[in-house]
């Protein structure tokens, strides 16, 4: 997909997302369709606008809820405090209200936006993206398997289900900027594009910082399976410190090419509703038209 031009997740949209001409063969590749239904085509796309607005609303209040997290424990580790932010909010068990609430309503809007449009590019990337909330949600399942009554005894392996995780996480952020920019580039949000390509960079930044701190924090020295974390040193203090303000970051820029989509996706489906409503040929006469039809018949018949 070309970045220097507003891509169109819908190639026979690309032109007019309001286009009423059915679409090609070539997106639509069943022979027995020979010609698709204007008013049915539109309808469609209007449903496939809709759950894509519920899609990236979705990830919006999960990248919120995660930004802010970050964001407030960064402000809470350089002003010196000793405890977690749960503990702070005075709200008990949050560490599992926050990781509950990212987590499934990732999976959810993902979901929603996954094979929505039939632009092969759109569809491996949201497939791919798919997979990456699916793997989140089973180090979910691992993480608080005590909690949930799932197991008796916490699952090993801790280092290495949270860096496998965060690289994830990295890869998500990408995903994520480069499908809102594109539907909001499509959708008539030009600056998106330089928006979402300067998330993309910078998620790309914190996946090197964070790749670096991973390797100074593990220990390598045999037997290396199971990963194991070494203790903190300066280096690895500092890349910490850099990775996190680069999440933070990277998570505020996600969050807010999600809005822009949703916002860019509800405008459009008020527009189309607009339109109509405009060219609603099968509306009933109006009660006033009415009226003077009845009346003008005895005044032609005397």
């Amino acid at each position: 997909m070309d970045l220097n031009r507003p891509s169109s997740p819908d190639p026979h949209d690309r032109r007019d997302p309001f286009s009423w001409r059915p679409p090609s063969s070539r997106d639509f590749p069943d022979p027995a369709d020979a010609w698709v239904d204007p008013t049915e085509e539109r309808a469609r796309h209007g449903r496939r606008l809709l759950r894509c607005r519920v899609g990236f609303s979705a990830l919006s209040l999960a990248l919120l809820l995660a930004a802010m997290t970050m964001i407030g424990g960064l402000i809470l580790l350089f002003r010196g405090f000793q405890m977690p932010l749960g503990m702070l909010l005075g709200i008990p068990h949050w560490d599992l209200i926050e990781s509950t609430t990212i987590v499934w309503m990732s999976l959810f809007g993902v979901c929603l936006l996954w094979g929505r449009w039939p632009d092969r590019d759109w569809q491996r990337r949201s497939g791919l993206l798919l997979l990456m909330c699916l793997v989140d949600a089973v180090l979910w399942s691992l993480d608080h398997a005590v909690d949930l009554g799932l197991s008796d005894i916490k699952p090993g392996h801790e280092w290495f289900r949270r860096s496998l995780g965060t690289a994830l996480g990295w890869s998500e952020f990408a995903l994520i900027a480069g499908l809102a920019a594109d539907m909001a580039a499509h959708l008539g949000e030009a600056q998106a594009v330089e928006f979402g390509r300067a998330a993309r960079s910078l998620a790309t930044t914190g996946a090197m910082v964070w790749g670096m701190y991973f390797y100074l924090r593990t220990n390598w020295t045999t037997p290396i399976w199971p990963l194991r974390e070494r203790m903190f040193d300066r280096n690895s203090i500092l890349l910490m410190l850099g990775w996190w303000v680069l999440a933070s970051i990277s998570l505020v820029q996600a969050t807010v090419l999600t809005m822009l989509a949703g916002r860019a996706c509800g405008r459009t489906l008020r527009r189309m509703a607009a339109e109509d409503r405009d060219h609603d040929l099968l509306s009933r006469p109006s009660e006033a038209g009415w009226d003077d039809f009845v009346r003008s018949g005895p005044e032609r018949g005397a």
